[in-house]
C-alpha cells in the first residue's frame, strides 16, 4: 500500500494511492454509493470509468435486520476499491450513532474495505470554540482507542481532523493527528461551508490542516462533490474528495457542468459530450420516469466530475493549474472570492510549487501577480541586488524573450554590456524590473504577457522599478521609454522616490552615446 507523487504544481499533486483491491490515480473523487440499493450500483457506475468509490457503514450495518457478515465487493458489485466512511456525518446531522468506534472498526474489517474511517466526532459550521475544542480532543482520544484496535494492516486507515472555523484548533487537530500513524488524513466539517459558498473560509481551512500534516501522505475532504470547486481544492493539496452531490443533484434535476449547475427543465440543449448526453436531448430526459431522469441525471454528473479531474490532472502535469484557476474564478462571485483567498496564502503555495516547469506562463495582469512563480522572481530579485553601478540603463522589455535577443534591443545591449560600471535592467509589466543578469532566468523568457491597459497595473509596475533603482542606488539612471505608457509610469515613480537629480530620459539610439559622453540634457 503506497501513495506515489508523479507531479505537482502549487500545492496540488498527481499521484496514485495503491490499496489491496487495485490502485487509483489521484486527486479522485469518490462517489458515494447508497449502502442499501446495491442493485443500482452497476446501473449508475456503467461507462464512467470510476477508480474508486465510497459507501457508508454505518448505513450499511443498520440496514441489515441481523448481524450479516458480508463482503462489500461482492455486495455492491464493484471489484474496484471501496472506502467505508463510518458514521460521523450522521453524527453531524442527529447527534449521535449507535455504534461504538471500536465496533465500527472492527466492522469494516469483517466486510473487507480498502480504505476505512475511524469514528471522529465532526465539528459542523456554527460551532463554538468550546464545543470546537472538545470535538477535537474527542477525535484525538477516539483515534487513539481505533488505533489499538485495529487488527488489519492492508485497509488504508483515515485519520480525521476536525476544529471547523475555528483555524487554530484545525491546525492543533492536524498537529496531534499528524503524529499517528494513519495512511490517509481527512479535513472535515466542509459541507455547510460549501453549501452557503464560504469557500474562503474554506480556504483557510484547508492551508492550517496542510500546514501541519505530513507531505507524504494524501489528504481527503469530507464532501466535496461539485466540479466547480475542484481546482481550487485541489491547488490547496487536497488529492481525494467523496461526494453524493451528483445524485442528490440529479434527485433536484440539477445538471452539473465544469462552472456551475443548471436546471434541466430551463434546458434546450445538452452542452456535454457524455454517453448519456450523447443518446438523450433535454426533451428526452424531461418526458423520463421520475426514477429514470434520476439516473441519468446521476450518471451525467458523475461523468462531469470525472472528466473535470482529468482535466485538472493535466493542468497539473503541464504547470497549468493557476491558469485554470484565473479561468474558473469568473464563473461565479463565490469562485471569485474563493480565488483572492487562495492568491492570499501564496506564500504557502510557493513552498509546495516547482521551481521549473515543463511550460511558460501567462500574464493577465492583477490576478496573475500573486502566482507563487512571480513572488518567487521577486526573492531572486532581492538576492541579485549588486552595488552601485555608475550607470544604471532602464530598458523596456521587447517582444521577444528573452529580452535581450530582441533585434530592436541586441545591438544597443551588446555595446553597453562592453562599457565599464553599467547595468542594464529591463522593465516587464509582469515583473517590474528584470536586470539582464535574470533575463534568462525561468520564468522570465517563458511569459507570455497581456497588456490589458490598466493604469493600476503600470503603477504598480512602475513602484517595483523604482524600489530596486532606489535599493541598488546607482550614480546615475538612463530611462529609455520605449512607445508604450509604461515607460511614462516608472518615470513619474522614480520621481516621486526623489530620484530626479539622477534620472536622465534618452532614446535607444542616445543610450550608448550619452554613457560615453554624459552630454544629455536632465529632463
Amino acid at each position: 500500500m503506497s501513495f506515489r507523487i508523479r507531479s505537482k504544481d502549487l500545492a496540488a499533486r498527481t499521484g496514485t494511492l495503491e490499496t489491496k483491491s487495485g490502485v487509483f490515480q489521484t486527486p479522485h473523487m469518490f462517489p458515494v454509493i447508497d449502502p442499501n440499493r446495491p442493485q443500482s450500483t452497476r446501473a449508475l457506475l456503467k461507462g464512467t470509468d470510476s477508480e474508486a468509490i465510497m459507501t457508508n457503514a454505518y448505513l450499511l450495518r443498520r440496514g441489515q435486520t441481523r448481524p450479516l457478515k458480508l463482503e462489500l465487493h461482492k455486495y455492491l458489485g464493484f471489484k474496484r476499491p471501496i472506502a467505508t466512511d463510518s458514521g460521523a456525518y450522521q453524527i453531524l446531522e442527529f447527534g449521535e450513532v449507535a455504534v461504538s468506534p471500536k465496533e465500527i472498526v472492527q466492522y469494516q474489517e469483517e466486510i473487507n474495505s480498502d480504505i476505512a474511517v475511524i469514528l471522529d466526532v465532526p465539528t459542523g459550521f456554527r460551532t463554538s470554540l468550546q464545543r470546537a475544542k472538545w470535538t477535537v480532543d474527542e477525535t484525538i482520544r477516539r483515534a487513539d482507542e481505533a488505533l489499538e484496535s485495529i487488527s488489519r494492516k492492508d485497509i488504508l486507515w483515515v485519520g480525521p481532523v476536525q476544529g471547523g472555523v475555528h483555524l487554530l484548533e484545525v491546525e492543533r487537530s492536524a498537529r496531534e493527528m499528524g503524529k499517528r500513524d494513519f495512511a490517509i488524513y481527512a479535513l472535515g466539517s466542509p459541507t455547510e461551508l460549501m453549501e452557503t459558498q464560504h469557500f474562503d473560509i474554506l480556504v483557510d481551512m484547508i492551508v492550517a490542516a496542510k500546514k501541519a500534516l505530513p507531505i507524504s501522505k494524501p489528504l481527503h475532504l469530507f464532501g466535496a462533490g461539485h466540479p466547480a470547486t475542484f481546482p481550487f481544492l485541489v491547488a490547496l493539496g487536497c488529492d481525494l474528495f467523496d461526494s453524493a452531490a451528483y445524485a442528490l443533484y440529479a434527485k433536484q434535476g440539477k445538471y452539473f457542468t465544469p462552472e456551475g449547475t443548471l436546471k434541466m427543465d430551463e434546458m434546450e440543449e445538452l452542452p456535454c459530450n457524455c454517453p448519456t448526453c450523447r443518446g438523450n436531448t433535454a426533451n428526452s430526459i424531461r418526458d423520463l420516469s421520475l426514477e429514470e431522469k434520476e439516473m441519468l441525471l446521476s450518471r451525467h454528473n458523475l461523468y462531469v466530475c470525472i472528466s473535470e479531474l482529468r482535466k485538472i490532472r493535466e493542468m497539473i502535469r503541464t504547470g497549468r493549474l493557476w491558469e485554470m484557476l484565473e479561468m474558473r474564478s469568473h464563473a461565479h462571485p463565490a469562485f471569485k472570492r474563493c480565488f483572492e483567498r487562495l492568491a492570499f496564502h501564496t506564500e504557502f503555495l510557493e513552498r509546495y510549487n516547482p521551481a521549473v516547469k515543463l511550460h511558460g506562463i501567462f500574464y493577465y495582469g492583477r490576478s496573475t501577480d500573486p502566482r507563487p512563480e512571480i513572488q518567487r522572481y521577486s526573492t531572486k530579485l532581492q538576492m541579485a541586488v549588486e552595488p552601485s553601478a555608475k550607470w544604471l540603463v532602464l530598458l523596456p522589455s521587447g517582444w521577444r524573450r528573452p529580452f535581450h535577443q530582441d533585434p530592436g534591443l541586441d545591438p544597443v545591449v551588446r555595446e553597453l554590456r562592453e562599457m565599464e560600471g553599467v547595468s542594464i535592467v529591463f522593465y516587464s509589466l509582469a515583473y517590474g524590473p528584470v536586470p539582464l543578469e535574470l533575463d534568462e532566468a525561468y520564468p522570465i523568457p517563458h511569459t507570455d504577457i497581456y497588456d490589458p491597459g490598466s493604469s493600476d497595473d503600470y503603477v504598480r509596475s512602475g513602484i517595483k522599478v523604482a524600489e530596486y533603482v532606489k535599493k541598488t542606488d546607482p550614480k546615475q539612471i538612463l530611462l529609455v521609454q520605449g512607445t508604450g505608457p509604461l515607460g511614462k509610469h516608472i518615470e513619474t515613480k522614480l520621481r516621486e522616490n526623489e530620484l530626479s537629480g539622477k534620472l536622465k530620459i534618452g532614446t535607444l539610439r542616445e543610450a550608448v552615446g550619452l554613457i560615453a559622453t554624459g552630454t544629455l540634457v536632465t529632463i
